[in-house]
């Protein structure tokens, strides 16, 4: 009987009727069980990768364009306003702005000023024939040191507002409410952006506002980076079809 049971490849712990048996499976059973769980194993791997993508969907920006001494930080105060513009991709069904990202390379604070109190602020704006027409909202984010604004590449303000497809945008930044606050926004003059899906654009000029007379700047526009909360419908359905692809892989392996 233990020879008829060791050419099947069954082993039996106790020579009584048999409570536990290991089946040694043959090199063509191991290597089906292998490749049926490779799958189960790298599909959440990769939906880990992917998960960051998720979370910060569409994009266009400049900040990877070099820095260069072409142009200047401008400098915000309460006598002064940059604006930058973008464009939104052609997705009928519009946009939901996350998030919008400035480079600040200085933040200071006058004591001695007449009026204390000033408060950085950023705004969205639309557009009306080539600038800013009204200010469509206030973004959140750090207003004054104390609230956390600082110099750094990458500060954020968030936003949640609902915009159209194919349609400019200005972002603006100034201060308000006092002439103690001075920031200093870092400036580029190369005019291209990465866009995640294509199809977004940074604009290729400025305005700038100083003593309240408005300009137009065609050479250095504001450091800016743009983020839709949610991914295109686009790279949506490309992620669907390898989750239904994966789908029909297991369920013909299970056939089998």
């Amino acid at each position: 009987a233990l020879a008829s049971q060791l050419s099947k490849h069954r082993v039996f712990l106790w020579d009584g009727p048999p409570v536990f048996e290991f089946d040694s499976p043959s090199p063509i059973q191991f290597t089906r069980s292998i490749m049926k769980v490779i799958p189960l194993v790298i599909f959440p791997v990769c939906l880990a990768f992917l998960a960051p993508w998720l979370a910060s969907g569409d994009m266009v920006s400049n900040f990877t364009n070099e820095k260069n001494q072409t142009c200047k930080p401008f400098v915000v105060s309460d006598t002064t306003l940059v604006a930058g513009s973008f464009t939104t991709g052609r997705f009928g069904g519009g946009y939901n702005l996350d998030e919008i990202f400035l480079s600040i390379v200085s933040v200071t604070l006058n004591p001695a000023a007449n009026n204390p109190g000033g408060r950085f602020g950023v705004q969205l704006w639309n557009d009306v024939e080539g600038g800013p027409g009204w200010i469509i909202q206030e973004l959140f984010g750090p207003k004054t040191p104390a609230e956390g604004l600082k110099a750094s590449s990458n500060i954020s303000y968030s936003s949640g507002f609902n915009m159209g497809g194919n349609t400019t945008y200005w972002i603006s930044a100034t201060v308000t409410g006092g002439d103690d606050l001075s920031v200093g926004l870092e400036m580029t003059n190369l005019k291209t952006e990465t866009s995640n899906p294509s199809g977004w654009s940074i604009g290729d000029k400025s305005l700038l506002l100083v003593g309240g007379t408005p300009m137009l700047d065609d050479t250095c526009v504001p450091f800016l980076s743009v983020i839709d909360r949610f991914p295109e419908p686009s790279s949506i359905a490309i992620l669907g079809m390898g989750v239904a692809g994966f789908g029909v892989l297991l369920r013909r392996r299970k056939s089998a």
